[in-house]
Order: C-alpha cells, then structure tokens, then sequence
C-alpha cells in the first residue's frame, strides 16, 4: 500500500472515530437531559394533580395527564459526519422539542444555555419550558375529551329523538 493510500484511510478512520465519540457525547447529554425533563415535568404533574386534576407523574417512564401518555425521550438522528440530538416532549396533540446543540448548549425555550450550566442547576427557563409543554397538554387533552364527550353526547341526543 502506498502512502496517499494510507494517509486517506487513516484520515477516514479518524473521522469516523470522531463522528463516534460525539455520537456517545449527544446521546450521553441527551439522556441526561431527558431525565432532568421528566423530574421537571413530574413535579408539574403532582402540581396539577394537588388541584385534582387526573394527573399521574410517579413514575417518569409512565407518566399521564387526562389518561393520556406523556412521553418524554431523548432522539438522535446520526449519519455520518452529522449528529443531532434533542428531548422530544410528546403528550396529547401537544409536542416540544429541546434541541442540544454540537457545542452542548441547550434550547429549550428562552435563551440557550450550556450542558455544564443544566447539571449545576435547573435554569428557570427549563422549567417554565415544561410547564408550557404541560399546559399545552393538558389544553389539548382537555379539548379533544370535552370534543368528544360532546360529540357522543349529540350522537345519544339524535339516537333519542329517533324513537
């Protein structure tokens, strides 16, 4: 093997051991991330669930608002040389995204802010975040229960009238 040969396979195999490592990178702040939103958004869970609203967030991996799945899970799409990564936040017609950026800063409503500032504390625009994302869920949940409760309400009105 000649030279050019190998310096064009050794560069490929460093690109390829760089593209690797950040792949484990995003997905290790990805899944840290996913749990903080799931701690953050149970507590807005309890809270509403304290204002007896059918709110469950015990568990963070079953967590429900009106009986509907609130679904919180770290996404990363990789392809060669490009990683991506981000939190889906998923409940009822409602959805989020918290995008983590190559350099590891963090948007998630409000200014971006670094991975390293997340793991010191909770910024307050994190929480509000999931706060929006619930209210959002539980509007959506809400109407499309009271939507379709109405609507099989019109349906029993018309059967009656029928008779």
């Amino acid at each position: 093997m000649n030279e050019a040969s190998k310096n064009l396979l050794g560069t490929t195999v460093k690109e390829w051991t760089k593209f690797v490592a950040e792949v484990d990178k995003m997905k290790s702040a990805a899944h840290e991330i996913t749990d903080l939103a799931q701690k953050a958004i149970a507590e807005q869970l309890a809270f509403l669930k304290s204002q007896n609203v059918d709110a469950d967030g015990s568990n963070p991996v079953s967590m429900t608002l009106l009986g509907a799945p609130v679904i919180v899970e770290p996404v990363i799409e990789a392809t060669f040389p490009t990683v991506k990564a981000s939190v889906l936040l998923k409940c009822g017609g409602a959805a989020r995204s918290i995008i983590i950026n190559p350099n590891l800063s963090i948007s998630a409503g409000g200014s971006p802010f670094m991975f390293e500032q997340l793991k010191k504390g909770v910024p307050d625009s994190f929480v509000t975040n999931a706060a929006e994302f619930v209210r959002d869920a539980f509007l959506n949940v809400a109407r499309n229960a009271f939507a379709a409760k109405d609507q099989a309400a019109g349906q029993a009105d018309q059967t009656a009238g029928k008779q």
